[in-house]
């Protein structure tokens, strides 16, 4: 299914959002954990920065005329399919809890999606003047997968 540039964005702030939503689970899992708290809160606060950052694109993009439909390589049901399994992630470690070994498994798994679909999003064809901003972005979810590789390793075995 193609999508207008507006349905690509929509999907992209909410997965950020969705994804900042995942990390506070994590930092409130965790809150006797000074560092785990401040580890996890700056995980969300990227995410965040992420979705606005989206939103001053949406606004700069808004007076332009609607190009209809695009064919992009990330399909809007893509997206939209990764969304619903990281809410849901969230909602698992809400109602069930999580380990600190799981949570940094479930965000390296989110950081490499996350920045898999914006490198393949390829929203630079359609507006070559905001290219950077997707390629950024998947630049910094790579940067974060291989932090969170580094965590693993520093708090492996250890318990909540």
């Amino acid at each position: 299914m193609a999508s207008t540039w507006k349905d690509v964005l929509e999907v992209a702030v909410a997965i950020e959002l969705e994804c900042a939503a995942l990390y506070e689970v994590f930092a409130k899992r965790f809150a006797h954990r000074r560092e785990l708290v401040y580890f996890w809160m700056n995980y969300a606060e990227a995410e965040r920065y992420h979705a606005a950052s989206i939103r001053i694109h949406q606004s700069a993009l808004a007076g332009m005329p609607e190009m209809g439909v695009q064919k992009f390589e990330v399909e809007e049901d893509e997206a939209r399919t990764f969304l619903a399994e990281v809410r849901a992630a969230r909602e698992g470690a809400e109602r069930e809890g999580v380990t600190i070994g799981r949570a940094l498994q479930l965000a390296r798994w989110v950081e490499e999606h996350s920045a898999e679909l914006h490198g393949r999003i390829q929203f630079f064809k359609v507006f070559p003047e905001f290219g950077d901003l997707l390629q950024k972005m998947a630049e910094e979810d790579r940067a974060h997968r291989d932090l969170l590789a580094s965590a693993e390793k520093r708090w492996a075995g250890a318990t909540a």
